[in-house]
């Protein structure tokens, strides 16, 4: 008998040594150096059959639907039963709480496409989706809303050059409009001209009557930052882009070098609590500034933030801290996961933002199935009158309906 203890005993401690290096190698190692940390073992164990990967949902979250695609009723909808909506933005302005997005009919990126807006008083009730621009003049962004230094709120767009279906890296003319201040929309001008005039292609901004306006125009071509938030920064001059949209100036094995090229897409930036400005992109790219976004670091991918083609949104909340919102995998668009932290570097306590997820009710050229193109509120799309001090974000769910939600701060 005692044999047979000690021979358990050694087999217990066996299955303890190797259970405890099975750990070891899943466990999250922090690198101290890097810019971005998540500090949240619950993401190991995603059980990706659960759309909310089996984690606990954000207490007290509110959705509220902008746009249902409706093909059958489109009078339900935005009115020409397109079925494919997406790269929304969100902004505050007197008041109101506004959305802004691409409308494409079935695909991707595919004409016929528009960009619509519509507004809502209270977060919930919302009114019937309106053209931003005229149909055939503008093309998506990442971000549609300025609010310029000097007070003016611009609402912008790309310049459609052509039918084409659209390529992320041509894009760069821009056409502008304001957002006046009684909610009413000013007249459509172009921003960033073409290299050649285009067909129907609006007045100069420098043309308008309205000293004020030009103004604001001049102050947001001249926000490097804002503007290197659409992909490769692809806005800019080339002189005027961070050095790191160019692969060449990368330094690091071949393999780093090669990847390099993917830097660059749909990048938000924050402030964070020691006042660098801290960027961070698809594929996990993460750049830092300390000196006012005059100089990047080059980019690194932090070994805990683990994610893909997804978009990552940061951002400093009400109560001094800061939120960090992505899709913790590396291809799927699910679950859409907020953690917190007190300083913009380390994150930690995953929560989901959202519960079940419905059946994609129409197909379409790269629609990914999920929750995308997530965005908030930040200095450049909140003039600050709105009504209270939780989150609001916005994205496309499923790429076929835009939705806002509600998500109140955690208590401390």
């Amino acid at each position: 008998m005692g044999t047979h203890l000690k021979q358990f005993t050694v087999l217990l401690f066996l299955i303890f040594t190797f259970n405890q290096a099975i750990l070891a190698q899943n466990e999250i190692r922090i690198d101290m150096n890097d810019p971005i940390r998540i500090d949240a073992p619950e993401l190991l164990n995603l059980n990706f059959d659960l759309s909310t990967g089996g984690l606990p949902v954000v207490d007290g979250l509110e959705t509220f639907n902008v746009i249902r695609s409706d093909r059958e009723h489109p009078e339900n909808a935005e009115g020409l039963g397109y079925t494919y909506q997406h790269h929304p933005d969100i902004a505050v302005w007197h008041g109101r709480m506004y959305v802004g997005w691409n409308s494409c009919e079935r695909d991707e990126d595919v004409w016929p496409s528009r960009e619509l807006i519509s507004s809502s008083v209270n977060g919930r009730d919302w009114t019937k989706p309106a053209e931003m621009f005229p149909q055939g003049i503008s093309t998506a962004l990442r971000m549609y809303f300025y609010l310029a230094p000097n007070g003016r709120m611009l609402i912008i767009a790309g310049l459609r050059k052509n039918h084409d279906k659209l390529n992320e890296r041509t894009k760069g003319p821009l056409v502008v409009r304001e957002l006046r201040n009684d909610h009413t929309l000013g007249d459509v001008f172009t921003l960033r001209a073409p290299s050649e005039p285009v067909p129907g292609q609006p007045n100069l901004y420098s043309l308008s009557r309205d000293n004020g306006f030009i103004k604001a125009c001049r102050m947001l071509l001249a926000d490097k930052v804002f503007l290197q938030q659409q992909d490769y920064g692809n806005l800019l001059d080339p002189a005027a882009r961070m050095k790191w949209n160019d692969p060449a100036n990368w330094t690091g094995d071949p393999a780093l070098q090669k990847s390099a090229g993917s830097f660059g897409k749909a990048l938000c930036f924050f402030t964070r609590k020691d006042g660098a400005i801290v960027g961070i992109g698809k594929g996990r790219w993460v750049t830092v500034s300390s000196d006012k976004g005059k100089t990047w670091s080059q980019p690194v991918q932090p070994m805990t933030l683990i994610s893909g083609n997804g978009k990552v949104w940061c951002q400093k909340t009400s109560d001094g801290r800061y939120a960090i919102i992505y899709n913790p995998d590396l291809s799927r668009r699910w679950p859409l996961v907020i953690m917190t932290g007190d300083d913009g570097i380390t994150f930690s306590g995953p929560k989901a933002l959202h519960g079940d997820l419905p059946v994609q009710r129409y197909e379409g050229l790269n629609k990914n199935v999920g929750l995308s193109y997530h965005r908030g509120l930040s200095k450049w799309n909140n003039d600050g009158s709105w009504i209270d001090d939780n989150l609001w974000l916005v994205y496309s769910l499923n790429k076929e309906d835009i939705n806002v939600i509600h998500i109140p701060l955690p208590k401390h």
